[in-house]
């Protein structure tokens, strides 16, 4: 009998640890489609992270945590392993970032000693209103959005991941979805050189101004709205300045 009564314990525990916390009110609005090219939020460490860093890559992973929430503090370890693998494998052009759920008990201070004392070294910020409107549309945490280079929420995973490999091939299976969609060139690169450089910088803005006509503006719209305007030109300058 008791050890009957052990087994059951020991399987509601394994199972609390992968079931998402309820925190929300439920949301019949989706999350997919929406934009977070816009957010702006504060990192746990100081400064500020804005959507200027979603089109430096092909795939951005955020992951929705709280400190009380048993399910994100058990899977993240697996996107320490993700983080570390993609950072020695810059041309996989995958980047993770945390958006932390302050609630409760969890505040800005008590996110911050967490990841410090657990070693988890990606960005983390604190939630802000572009943020948590998509993340809103979830009634429970942990979730994670995969984010294209055009700041597009197009797909959200609510509930944790069991294992390292699992999240592995969640975020594989979508990054080869989007690298299928890459365009053969360069955003930003409008002269075609091979590196974003001043000279793509002055280009966009002459574009933007209606003084310059180019063949197409796709690869002068960076940030992928469908417009190419000032804040184009003025990332493709801070990347060639090495500022993103």
């Amino acid at each position: 009998m008791k050890k009957a009564l052990a087994i059951l314990v020991c399987t509601l525990l394994v199972l609390s640890s992968l079931t998402p916390a309820f925190a929300r009110g439920s949301s019949t609005k989706d999350a997919i489609g929406m934009s977070i090219i816009g957010f702006s939020a504060t990192e746990l460490h100081g400064g500020t992270v804005t959507g200027d860093i979603i089109p430096q890559v092909t795939m951005t992973v955020v992951n929705e945590w709280a400190t009380w929430c048993g399910p994100c503090v058990s899977e993240m370890p697996h996107f320490q392993t993700m983080h570390e693998y993609y950072s020695s494998t810059p041309e996989a052009d995958v980047q993770i970032l945390g958006s932390v759920y302050v609630s409760g008990s969890c505040t800005p201070q008590s996110a911050l000693q967490f990841v410090d004392n657990n070693g988890y070294p990606w960005p983390n910020v604190v939630e802000d209103n572009v943020l948590a409107a998509v993340f809103n549309n979830s009634n429970a945490i942990p979730n994670t959005i995969i984010v294209d280079r055009h700041g597009i929420v197009r797909d959200m995973h609510t509930g944790s991941f069991s294992s390292a490999s699992q999240l592995q091939n969640y975020i594989q299976n979508w990054l080869e979805t989007l690298e299928a969609e890459e365009p053969d060139f360069t955003p930003g690169d409008v002269d075609c050189d091979g590196s974003l450089t001043v000279t793509d910088a002055l280009m966009i803005l002459r574009r933007a101004m209606g003084i310059l006509q180019l063949p197409t503006d796709e690869a002068a719209d960076y940030n992928g709205d469908g417009t190419v305007d000032v804040s184009d030109a003025l990332t493709v300058l801070r990347v060639s300045m090495g500022l993103l």
